[in-house]
């Protein structure tokens, strides 16, 4: 068994914790919603489905479930996505929000990385396509954070806020295929982090993978729920 199959004791893919990203949809900042007796959809970066499912609701609108990433906020959507043709299922980790500054111990840059915070130029080559969320660079520097690994003038791992709202922030990080494994990404959150407390914003991560997760709890997180993202293919 792979540690994408590690579930919750009572085997449920259901997530327990309102996302930030749900919450900034129903705030209107991001995605859509479709509502509907008994439940509602928020369409964002995930699918989220709540509530009870409505039968009509899904032959009508199969462009919200299908080709989606779809997350289960209830025990009634789960089962329901159940018995649909699921192509795939991925375990995610949730962390508790997070308002401190990293508790890791960094080990030096390799030779020829550098470390910087987002500058203007940075966010305006949106790298791994962090920063689209706002406005402009103004807004970024007042609502967010982030920093960035460069290597030969090329941003190589970056850490930054993929949105915020009402104070709250989503971390996201990425690092080039070529250029991991050296520490770069521990580097990158460290920076966020730190910048996020220094700003009084509240981080949340949301863990896509174990190293994901290691990553998070290594800088202080603490994991408090875990979940599925079922992809649903029409047969």
């Amino acid at each position: 068994m792979s540690e994408y199959e590690i579930w919750k004791s009572d085997n449920s893919g259901v997530l327990t914790e309102t996302p930030l990203i749900m919450t900034a949809c129903k705030g209107g900042q991001i995605g859509s919603v479709f509502s509907y007796d008994g439940g509602s959809i928020y369409k964002t970066v995930f699918t989220y489905l709540c509530g009870a499912p409505d039968e009509n609701s899904i032959n009508e609108h199969p462009e919200f479930i299908y080709e989606n990433r779809l997350v289960c906020m209830s025990a009634e959507w789960e089962e329901c996505i159940k018995t649909l043709p699921i192509k795939f299922k991925l375990r995610r980790e949730v962390m508790a929000p997070f308002c401190s500054e990293s508790a890791k111990k960094l080990r030096p840059l390799p030779e020829g990385y550098t470390i910087s915070t987002f500058t203007p130029e940075i966010f305006e080559s949106h790298p791994f396509d962090h920063g689209r969320n706002y406005k402009d660079y103004q807004d970024f520097a007042k609502r967010g954070a982030g920093a960035a690994v460069l290597f030969e003038d090329q941003v190589v791992s970056a850490s930054s806020s993929f949105l915020s709202y009402e104070g709250h922030v989503e971390l996201d990080v990425f690092t080039s295929p070529e250029h991991r494994n050296k520490g770069l990404a521990d580097h990158c959150v460290y920076e966020m982090l730190n910048q996020s407390f220094g700003k009084n914003l509240t981080v949340h991560w949301d863990a896509q993978n174990p190293m994901s997760s290691a990553m998070a709890v290594g800088h202080g997180l603490t994991p408090v729920a875990e979940y599925a993202v079922y992809w649903l293919e029409k047969s």
